[in-house]
């Protein structure tokens, strides 16, 4: 009865923190959040401990994702099943692999299987993005410069084992390891919250129109009432002199190109205000998918003399619309006061950001419009990644989007302005060119696959010699 009552409680205290961390913005807690879980099926046969692990992850996943029910209810029943598939394998897959090592490398047996579990979890139709933990605690430079956003999560799940293990221990020898873990992010964490940025500096202004209504009524309303505001806004922003003005991913939810009024408009607007232009629009296709209609999610650029420089064109939408074709690659655009790379929503939480910056970024753009996420804690947690991107890559990200979160992001993962959400609004601030890409740019997760390597090898020792 008392082991029940203990594992019971285990059980609870890993959904509560869970959810605490994903619904109410509690971030710090990813530093215990699973040690719940390692406790509760250390040292349990197989299939004892797939028996205590399978509730709370389906409950703890559950609660905490019901926010994509907002795309349709058959992507929360995949997102639930494949998130807490992962959480429910990463805790079996521990309990085996330390059964069958000894001594203090065990620590090492929930990273190490974490790890390879976002792997193959990458190839999933929805990745394995929403595993990484880092999201939640990205200014952790220069160790993010390295290892990457996976590297940092490798710590977060490391040092999750460590309290996990000393409370079941008691060792010493753990403790000091994690006394010496908690000061090297700690060290990094402080760095990256006092570091100042350099290199040139550049002024930009972001437009956040909050049009809350739905899709159907902002397609109807694309050049009238939607362009009308987004030019008095651009006017008003043009007034602080800023190098470019961006607006939102679906900001003219129409197809621009095709219109030679609203393209005069844009050419005319990018002029007044001697900026480039950023504006978030779509192409259309005469075929559909199911009841939508097939389109582009697209990017227009246009120059400070009017003239249109390229449009982008997303590689990576969002997979719960399958109406959204891909393009075919990333692009640059260079302009007097620099390059930079462009982003629409879903590819905040790729790669995108680390192509752009091996291409020549100086800074990222990302347009998005999570309208269908407002008043849920989806909006807050994908408001997350920007600054993971800009972290892992040492570059500013300026973030437009249509209800919010608006922001401008340092090299460091700080965000060093905002708009509220649910306003309209001109966020008008200063960022820094930056030239140079970090050794996670340049080398992608290098560094943690090599230590997962090393890993490997001592495991196998330990098992089979």
């Amino acid at each position: 009865m008392r082991e029940s009552c203990k594992e019971l409680l285990l059980m609870f205290l890993f959904v509560l923190l869970f959810v605490l961390i994903s619904s109410f913005r509690l971030d710090f807690l990813i530093w215990l959040v699973n040690v719940p879980l390692l406790i509760l099926v250390y040292g349990k046969p197989v299939k004892k401990a797939a028996l205590l692990a399978l509730p709370p992850s389906i409950l703890a996943v559950a609660l905490s994702v019901t926010w994509v029910t907002e795309y349709s209810w058959s992507a929360y029943i995949l997102s639930s099943i494949l998130v807490s598939g992962f959480f429910f394998l990463f805790a079996v897959a521990f309990s085996i692999l330390a059964r069958r090592i000894r001594g203090n490398m065990q620590i090492f047996a929930a990273p190490f299987v974490y790890s390879i579990l976002m792997i193959l979890f990458s190839f999933s139709v929805i990745g394995s993005y929403w595993a990484d933990w880092s999201m939640f605690n990205p200014a952790i430079a220069p160790l993010i410069w390295i290892v990457g956003s996976h590297g940092i999560t490798f710590l977060i799940i490391l040092a999750n084992s460590m309290i996990a293990f000393y409370i079941l221990k008691r060792d010493n020898k753990i403790l000091a390891a994690g006394i010496v873990l908690a000061l090297v992010i700690v060290g990094s964490h402080a760095y990256s919250i006092n570091s100042n940025p350099d290199g040139q500096k550049i002024k930009v202004a972001l437009l956040q129109g909050n049009f809350n209504q739905g899709w159907e009524w902002r397609a109807l309303n694309a050049k009238s009432i939607i362009f009308d505001a987004y030019e008095n806004m651009t006017i008003e922003a043009a007034k602080s002199k800023p190098a470019l003005i961006a607006w939102p991913e679906y900001a003219i939810a129409d197809e621009v190109l095709k219109d030679k009024n609203l393209t005069n408009r844009l050419s005319s607007l990018a002029r007044k205000s001697n900026a480039h232009l950023v504006v978030g629009a779509l192409r259309w296709h005469d075929s559909f998918y199911r009841n939508e209609r097939e389109r582009n999610d697209i990017a227009l650029v246009f120059g400070p003399d009017g003239r249109l420089i390229g449009e982008y064109n997303s590689v990576k939408p969002v997979p719960f619309e399958k109406w959204v074709l891909p393009g075919n690659e990333t692009k640059i655009f260079t302009g007097g006061m620099g390059n930079f790379g462009v982003s629409l929503c879903y590819e905040e939480t790729q790669s995108t950001a680390k192509d752009l910056s091996l291409k020549g970024a100086q800074f990222l753009v990302s347009l998005a419009n999570n309208q269908i996420l407002d008043e849920t804690s989806g909006l807050y947690l994908t408001g997350l990644y920007p600054n993971l991107r800009a972290a892992e890559n040492g570059k500013y990200l300026i973030r437009a989007t249509n209800t919010g979160i608006t922001k401008i992001v340092n090299p460091y993962g700080k965000t060093d302005a905002q708009l509220e959400p649910y306003t309209r609004g001109i966020l008008v601030g200063d960022i820094y060119l930056r030239d140079n890409n970090t050794f996670y740019t340049k080398y992608g997760d290098v560094a943690l696959y090599s230590v997962l390597i090393v890993l490997f090898f001592v495991f196998v020792k330990q098992i089979y010699l």
